[in-house]
């Protein structure tokens, strides 16, 4: 099966026995890791949010025109990277304060959740492989069964109380849908969270 090019998303939708393909662009399909960020003297605590958009999303429609109109229905979400569900976001955000928690430790960088030097870690996209549970709510159309690929960004910075001391940005998205089938709802984004957990735990190792 032939590679999907970087900056399309192919979403396989399998529904009431049959099988469609939606293209749909992926803003910024993937990207370099990037780090300014200095190493702290004391310890740190990690904050993660949810950008604006991608909050936005959690209960509507992408309003990016590249996103619009992949889908003959309106409310189909999955093929229009909306309805993803708070829930689901909330997870996502969690995953990634225990993971990079998790890979500072490892790396001699103590945690703290009274430190006053503090990572923001913004999630600005995130793209399930499979349809959440609001977005099947929403078109019934789709099931568990459809599937794409799928994948993360983010942003983060740096601060104590001398003012900021970095930033660190990173993307990641899968390009080939032939390990899609067999993934989870959120396979791809968390495989990004983890590989930005890692490489920035190692840029302040």
């Amino acid at each position: 099966m032939k590679k999907i090019v970087k900056s399309t998303i192919v979403v396989l939708a399998v529904s009431l026995g049959t099988l469609s393909i939606n293209g749909s662009a992926l803003a910024g399909s993937s990207r370099h890791f990037t780090s300014t960020l200095q190493t702290p003297a004391s310890p740190m605590r990690i904050d993660v949010t949810l950008g604006e958009d991608l909050t936005f999303r959690a209960d509507n429609l992408s309003t990016d025109i590249r996103d619009k109109h992949k889908s003959r229905s309106i409310n189909n979400g999955f093929a229009n990277n909306g309805y993803f569900g708070q829930r689901d976001l909330d997870r996502l955000t969690n995953r990634l304060k225990t993971k990079m928690e998790a890979r500072l430790e490892k790396n001699g960088i103590k945690i703290s959740d009274d430190a006053t030097t503090v990572l923001n870690l913004v999630i600005t996209d995130a793209r399930p492989n499979r349809p959440t549970f609001k977005q099947m709510s929403k078109s019934p159309s789709l099931s568990i069964q459809s599937f794409g690929v799928g994948g993360a960004k983010f942003e983060g910075t740096l601060v104590n109380t001398s003012g900021e001391q970095g930033n660190v940005s990173y993307g990641w998205y899968e390009t080939d849908i032939r390990d899609a089938q067999y993934g989870g709802t959120w396979s791809d984004a968390h495989r990004a969270i983890d590989k930005f957990a890692r490489k920035t735990a190692k840029s302040l190792k």
